[in-house]
């Protein structure tokens, strides 16, 4: 298993502690980041993408059910709780596993044996049954009456701007998309594009500088364009500070 994130959720700072060091203490590398509510949760899990999530069911603001209705990415989860009548549940959300409290550091590893052979099944047929994604290297884009080819790795940011999307280049020029932010993003590979705020992306290639500005985080980058970090999107930052 490489490197991978873990993101545990529980409103008990105890626990959260606990199963940190438990997990630690197997032979899996994993990058922790923690959250004690399920709003916190829902923001950490769609920024993050963890690869796996420890969450309890009962959360303030929202059960850990909830949460993984509500959020757009899908990581794998082990559910927690003190009860075991929300197993069915939990499984119909596709957990991996489900742990009833008090947990114990045995239950732990089973868990993460069953995720790890989750991930190798996953993966086994993954690379059987599909394609390895290609990602465009040149795209066209529109300037005036005209369609212009450019290249992917002269961008160095996307700005959403309402239901289009402003594309900025390496040379300071820029062109104007009709589609939307989103949908582009899911064009462009995610190991050079990142999104650091609701209405940006950025080309990880290009990012100059990281600086705090009082209580902001800013990206700096060619051309002098300097953008303000998304607070629900500073986990991913922080992923590439090593």
């Amino acid at each position: 298993m490489g490197k991978q994130t873990v993101l545990i959720v529980d409103s008990d700072h105890s626990i959260r502690q606990w199963l940190r060091e438990t997990i630690k203490c197997q032979p899996y590398p994993f990058v922790f980041w923690e959250c004690c509510n399920g709003l916190e949760a829902e923001k950490y899990i769609n920024a993050l993408q963890p690869d796996l999530v420890f969450m309890a069911v009962k959360l303030p603001g929202k059960s850990g059910f909830e949460v993984m209705e509500s959020v757009e990415y899908q990581p794998s989860v082990i559910f927690t709780s003190i009860a075991t009548q929300d197993a069915a549940q939990a499984f119909e959300h596709q957990a991996i596993d489900y742990l009833i409290k008090p947990l114990t550091a045995e239950r732990v590893k089973l868990a993460l044996q069953r995720f790890d052979h989750w991930r190798g099944a996953v993966h086994k047929k993954n690379t059987a049954s599909e394609p390895p994604i290609s990602y465009p290297v040149r795209i066209l884009a529109e300037k005036g009456q005209r369609l212009t080819s450019i290249p992917i790795n002269k961008i160095t940011h996307l700005k959403a701007d309402k239901d289009y999307t402003w594309i900025h280049m390496l040379n300071g020029e820029s062109y104007l998309s009709t589609t939307g932010i989103g949908q582009l993003e899911r064009k462009l590979n995610p190991q050079c594009f990142i999104r650091i705020h609701r209405s940006y992306i950025v080309n990880i290639n290009h990012i100059q500088e990281l600086y705090r500005d009082i209580s902001k985080l800013f990206v700096s980058l060619p051309n002098a364009i300097e953008i303000n970090v998304g607070r629900n999107y500073l986990p991913v930052i922080k992923e590439l500070i090593f």
